[in-house]
């Protein structure tokens, strides 16, 4: 079923006056991508604005205030995405704004990511939408910096995209910036949760547990069992770690050919 647009009011986000910075209504910006966590997200609160790619707009209560799809025309001028059969057709007839390469002329609502902006404040290590999103919000002097559904799980084929993220979160916490995630669903910024070295190692120096974070490899399960904590914990009560390795799960890294 194709995605229909949400109905707009006079107040709504959008529109040409979004064209030029600064961009966010506000100094609290959240970021949404489509795991289990994004359920966290401030809906009802007027003091975030919203950032996220269409990909999770199925998973979303309102819609964001602007969206990211920072690839070229052939990969989003092809049709039938998975969550959206009618995509491109779709980003035609958008209301609400959105970052691309270039301002394309025949989606009305793409504005022109500026890139140029952005180099020039910043290293070039991007290989994630997040990555996009929390650089061009440290340009606009944001103080806080939400993240909710955006997982990058080192177990998932989107595993190599992670240390992009982590890097331009340590970006925005060292400029003196709050990071805000979901009270659970999300391993970011904690994963291993252990500190190297003082936790990671039993009394004769054997490694604790290595493998899986959980039993729940597709995030959604709210009866997990944390394979980390509860190794942890054993070792803090001086019992011995009942299981030490388990299979790490995920999908494997696909190439086009």
């Amino acid at each position: 079923m194709a995605l229909v647009p949400f109905s707009f009011g006079p107040k709504s986000v959008g529109g040409v006056r979004h064209r030029t910075p600064p961009f966010f209504k506000t100094k609290k910006v959240g970021l949404l991508g489509n795991t289990a966590s994004i359920q966290f997200a401030p809906w009802g609160d007027p003091s975030w604005t919203l950032l996220a790619h269409p990909c999770c707009r199925p998973e979303c209560r309102r819609e964001p205030d602007w969206y990211f799809d920072m690839h070229v025309p052939a990969c989003f001028q092809v049709q039938r995405k998975g969550w959206n059969p009618d995509y491109y057709d779709w980003l035609k007839k958008l209301q609400t704004p959105i970052f691309m390469q270039e301002a394309w002329p025949e989606i009305p609502m793409a504005v022109r990511y500026p890139i140029e902006r952005v180099l020039s404040e910043a290293r070039p290590y991007f290989s994630n939408h997040c990555a996009w999103m929390i650089a061009l919000a440290m340009t606009e002097g944001v103080t806080h910096i939400g993240l909710w559904g955006c997982q990058y799980s080192h177990q998932s084929e989107r595993g190599h995209q992670r240390g992009s993220l982590e890097y331009w979160l340590g970006r925005f916490e060292g400029a003196g910036g709050k990071i805000v995630l979901p009270p659970k669903w999300t391993n970011l910024l904690a994963d291993p949760p252990e500190l190297y070295g003082y936790q990671s190692h039993d009394k004769e120096g054997k490694l604790v547990y290595a493998g899986a974070i959980d039993d729940d490899p597709r995030g959604k399960s709210s009866e997990k069992t944390n394979y980390v904590d509860v190794a942890l914990t054993s070792m803090f009560e001086g019992k011995a770690v009942a299981t030490t390795n388990t299979r790490s799960y995920g999908c494997t890294i696909k190439y086009a050919p």
